[in-house]
């Protein structure tokens, strides 16, 4: 089996010190702060002859909206510098002289850059296994989860892969890729409302289609419909659509399966469009047509 080579050298480089065997450990050690906090409130609860479910759930909530927060401010910093480091290296170069097309160095600039992420992810399953022990939560629904973050964690790799590839610098990479995600989780919610508000003056029972690029939208609903809690913000922002609570959402997607649809076809667009930009053929076109270009003005 062929192993994208490009992949196998960023992987190499970034497991060779202790910086990723210390972000494993600092993200396990905050995860099980939060698993050893909620058994502890449990077993020390005077008034409880048995274990609730309702606690198994609020455990699972817990870690899941924990994991999905580091997951969002994590992978930006871990992709928005795989080509522009290059390019500040002096390095790039020398990879597009390579045998390799340049959707192949994006991949497994992608790969190499969220890997690290999907560690984090298959690391934390003991700690989300321990909800076993109170009932309540079922392995079907910790993969819908564990889904859902690879999905989300790799639309944000390829995110900040795009603006590595237009942009020279890493620090701003970095900004437009976390400004870009601050835009699609809160941007997007301030047009919604802003939208019911002017057009609907609140009176607006469906689900915004603009949310399912939203990735708390999504996650938010994943939760929710797993529980069967459809109440407060996710009713406001009509997240019960899509879960046959209601006759106007019947026909409706579910948003969480939404946005994995939008992820999914953003994160190709993207890497298409990362893959155009650092391809030398296209480089050497352009070259050629300015070079023609300037030739026949002076003519």
């Amino acid at each position: 089996m062929n192993i994208n080579p490009v992949f196998l050298k960023e992987l190499k480089v970034r497991m060779r010190g202790w910086k990723a065997a210390g972000i494993i450990a600092l993200y396990l050690l905050v995860l099980t702060a939060v698993a050893v906090f909620i058994i502890y409130t449990v077993f020390t609860d005077l008034y409880t002859s048995s274990i609730d479910p309702q606690v198994s759930i609020g455990a699972y909530t817990g870690l899941a909206v924990i994991q999905f927060i580091l997951i969002m401010f994590i992978v930006p910093a871990l992709t928005a510098g795989a080509i522009s480091g290059e390019r500040e290296k002096q390095t790039l170069d020398l990879v597009l002289c390579t045998r390799l097309r340049p959707i192949s160095i994006i991949t497994g600039k992608l790969i190499a850059s969220t890997g690290q992420t999907l560690l984090l992810i298959i690391a934390s399953f003991p700690l989300f296994s321990m909800v076993f022990l109170f009932g309540g939560i079922s392995a079907k629904e910790i993969m819908q989860l564990f889904g859902f973050y690879i999905v989300t964690a790799v639309t944000i790799g390829s995110i900040g892969i795009f603006f590595s590839t237009h942009l020279k610098r890493t620090t701003a990479s970095t900004v437009f890729t976390y400004g870009t995600l601050a835009f699609l989780a809160f941007g997007t919610i301030f047009i919604g409302v802003f939208y019911i508000r002017i057009f609907y003056n609140w009176d607006y029972q469906k689900f915004l289609p603009i949310l399912y690029s939203n990735p708390l939208a999504g996650f938010g609903s994943l939760l929710a419909e797993q529980f069967g809690y459809y109440g407060g913000i996710n009713a406001f922002l009509g997240l019960s659509a899509g879960s046959g609570q209601n006759s106007n959402a019947a026909n409706a997607i579910s948003p969480w399966l939404g946005n994995i649809i939008f992820d999914v076809v953003l994160s190709v667009v993207l890497l298409i469009m990362s893959a155009a930009r650092i391809n030398p053929v296209r480089k050497s076109l352009f070259d050629t047509v300015r070079i023609k270009r300037k030739i026949k003005n002076k003519d």
